[in-house]
Formats: structure tokens, C-alpha cells, sequence
């Protein structure tokens, strides 16, 4: 019996560093797919009263077609840095888009086609204005 007890002693400790590894890459694994998950806003409302309590500006995207969790470029697909920043969608068919077309602020909307983004800050003031996606690099240098 006493023979048999080394072994499994042997092999319990053998295996603890696979065990490790396996923990480290399970939470490697689990931080990467939380890190890809940007969610789109589409509540106005919500987005300037986050921005306002968290010091951040507003990347508003005007698209055809709704962002959900940055599919296509329009959307900044591959732009991991947009998760700095509230992010806020809209498309022609929603209610919000149509108090945009009536602000002074976006006549571009009723003009220009679409996609089309602006920075704002937290008072709606429009930092940035471009109809490609801004770089990471030319937001990062916006005062907020």
C-alpha cells in the first residue's frame, strides 16, 4: 500500500503545474473575449449623462445599418480604443435621428451621405467631425 501512495504523490505533483497553466490560460482566454465585447449605445439621453459623470467624449456614429458589438468597419471593427470613449449609434430609422436632422449642428445629416461621426463632449459641443471613423490617434489628441 505504501508503494502505491508515492505514486500517486508523484503524479499529483507532477500534474499541479499543468493545473496552473490551465488556470493562467483559461483567464487569459476570458479577459481577451471580455476585451472585444464593445457595445454600441442608442439611448441618447443615457449616453451624455455617462459621459458627463465619467469625464469622456461621445464618438456618435450615424450609420445606415444599427452597430451591434462593432461588426463591419463603419462600425470600427479592429479599433480595440473605442472602448475609451461612449460610444452612441444611430440609424435613419430611429426616433433620435430625426431630432438630429432638425439641430443646427448636424446639417451635414440631410445632406452628405452616410456614415457619418462626430465627437462631442459631454455639453454636445462637437469636438470632431469626419465621414470616416476617426484614428485613435486623432481622438486621443481632442481636448475633452
Amino acid at each position: 500500500m505504501q508503494k502505491y501512495s508515492r505514486v500517486f504523490y508523484l503524479v499529483g505533483f507532477l500534474s499541479m503545474p499543468l493545473f496552473i497553466l490551465l488556470l493562467v490560460f483559461g483567464y487569459i482566454k476570458i479577459n481577451q473575449m471580455a476585451s472585444e465585447e464593445i457595445h454600441w449605445g442608442h439611448n441618447k439621453s443615457f449616453a451624455f449623462g455617462q459621459a458627463s459623470r465619467e469625464g469622456k467624449l461621445i464618438l456618435l456614429s450615424v450609420t445606415k445599418v444599427r452597430c451591434e458589438m462593432l461588426k463591419g468597419l463603419e462600425c470600427g471593427e479592429g479599433k480595440p480604443d473605442l472602448g475609451t470613449y461612449i460610444l452612441l449609434n444611430f440609424t435613419p430609422r430611429d426616433n433620435e435621428f430625426q431630432t438630429l436632422i432638425l439641430d443646427d449642428r448636424f446639417a451635414s445629416l440631410k445632406s452628405e451621405s452616410l456614415p457619418q461621426y462626430f465627437l462631442l463632449n459631454s455639453s454636445g459641443e462637437i469636438r470632431h467631425f469626419s465621414k470616416e471613423l476617426p484614428s485613435v490617434e486623432e481622438m486621443q489628441k481632442l481636448p475633452k
